[in-house]
């Protein structure tokens, strides 16, 4: 019995010790320093990635709008003008590809860009979580989780625009909750939402869903009345117009329809569900009898040359809203099985599944622990974030990097999870009070 009683005073005080540590770091430790050592991680790393480079719709738009002047032809054949991409990145590559000699050296400027916005990404993650009045700590555990390039493919190579979607998404979510904590519901602060949801639109359209919900969120906490709520609202939704108008205008100019930022979902709907369409981008790219990805089918861009992009994928999606009501069943199938890999995210890499079912479990379990604490806006408005982001993935096929910006977000939930269990464990006292709260995180 003495026995056991000398090892928990020794676990209690390791833990206390642990607590402190993490404390003492979080207060000491300087956003720069994160920046340099992450970066040191992932410099390197650009100049040990495969020749090869895979020419994707975003280098192609971006090629095309550098060399020829407008903002199309993503795909191997050239198809004219197109909304099928978030407008952002393709110009920064023609930014990039206009100031460099060819685009092999474009490529690796691009990388090089990636290697520090990733880096300003890990490095954010402290002062956000502090902007979002999480438990001290938090953000330094999320930090630690990012360090080591866990999903270097995502980060470094410069084919896809996914280090800038998080980048967007982690600047939106602090905004939305700062704006909500600390400013009055009227027009301005409204205004102030919706501007930055629309140049979050840019990058990605599930900048609009995320805002939203995020919004809803920390007004229940705060207790807006209705009348409240659409005040900031009408102010949102006219800044929101506004930002997205001048990129609206020129789909409508160049394509002869109303887009919101992109027209890729029926196509991407149509990948998703169909005859022998699998939950994950990894199954229905082997798998035989599926559609296949435009890039991979000079037919079917031929056939969407001929017919045009916005009517090609009406059909598209057309095709596949008639197959889910056609086969209900094996659809509803298809959304458990994605609705799983939100929960438990999955990668051809064995760690970067580890990693990222870690972060997401543990991101559950914070905001199931944290929810009606002190930190219940911070972690609310974060929550509905992800909720807003992930939605749509329900409908389409599972990839790790769509989930990988949802998953930054998550680590602050995780962080903040790991620093209130260090607390309650080092005392467990603090998980008693009468309204069942653990005060641990009050």
């Amino acid at each position: 019995m003495r026995s056991i009683r000398m090892q928990h005073g020794l676990s209690g005080r390791l833990l206390r010790r642990t607590v402190d540590l993490v404390s003492g770091v979080a207060a000491r430790i300087r956003t720069w320093q994160i920046f340099v050592l992450a970066l040191a991680f992932r410099l390197p790393l650009v100049w040990l990635r495969p020749q090869d480079r895979l020419l994707t719709e975003n280098l192609r738009a971006g090629f095309t709008l550098a060399k020829r002047g407008y903002f199309g032809d993503p795909f191997p054949i050239p198809t004219g003008p197109t909304a099928h991409l978030s407008p952002a990145y393709p110009a920064l590559v023609a930014a990039v590809r206009s100031i460099t000699p060819s685009d092999d050296v474009c490529i690796y400027v691009l990388s090089i860009i990636f290697a520090i916005v990733t880096s300003c990404n890990v490095a954010a993650l402290i002062p956000i979580s502090r902007a979002l009045k999480l438990p001290r700590g938090s953000g330094t555990i999320a930090t630690l989780i990012w360090l080591i390039p866990w999903f270097a493919w995502i980060e470094l190579t410069p084919e896809h625009e996914t280090p800038l979607t998080v980048a967007a998404l982690l600047t939106l979510v602090t905004i939305v909750a700062r704006i909500t904590a600390s400013a009055r519901p009227t027009v301005a602060a409204g205004a102030r939402l919706g501007l930055a949801a629309g140049l979050a639109a840019y990058f990605t359209p599930m900048a609009l869903p995320m805002a939203t919900f995020a919004t809803f969120a920390g007004a229940r906490v705060r207790r807006w009345k209705m009348q409240s709520l659409l005040t900031v609202a009408t102010g949102a939704v006219l800044l929101f117009a506004m930002a997205i108008l001048p990129y609206t205008l020129r789909n409508y100019h160049t394509l002869g329809q109303w887009v919101f930022m992109r027209d890729n979902f029926g196509i991407e709907l149509a990948m998703s569900n169909g005859p022998g369409a699998r939950a994950t981008t990894e199954e229905n790219s082997s798998a035989g009898g599926t559609l296949e990805r435009l890039f991979n089918s000079r037919a079917a861009v031929a056939s969407l040359r001929d017919l045009g992009e916005v009517e090609y994928y009406h059909r598209q999606q057309s095709a596949a809203v008639a197959w889910i009501k056609a086969n209900p069943r094996a659809f509803l199938t298809l959304v458990a099985k994605r609705a799983g890999y939100l929960i438990l995210p999955l990668s051809k890499r064995w760690y970067q599944s580890a990693v990222a079912d870690a972060i997401s479990l543990m991101s559950i379990a914070g905001g199931v622990l944290l929810w009606r604490s002190r930190y219940r806006l911070g972690v609310r408005c974060l929550a509905a974030s992800i909720v807003g982001y992930l939605l749509v993935f329900l409908l389409i096929e599972h990839d790790i990097r769509y989930m990988y910006p949802a998953l930054y977000l998550e680590s602050l939930l995780a962080g903040s999870c790991a620093i209130a269990l260090l607390r309650i464990w080092r005392d467990p006292q603090l998980l008693v009070r009468a309204n069942g709260v653990p005060s641990a995180t009050n």
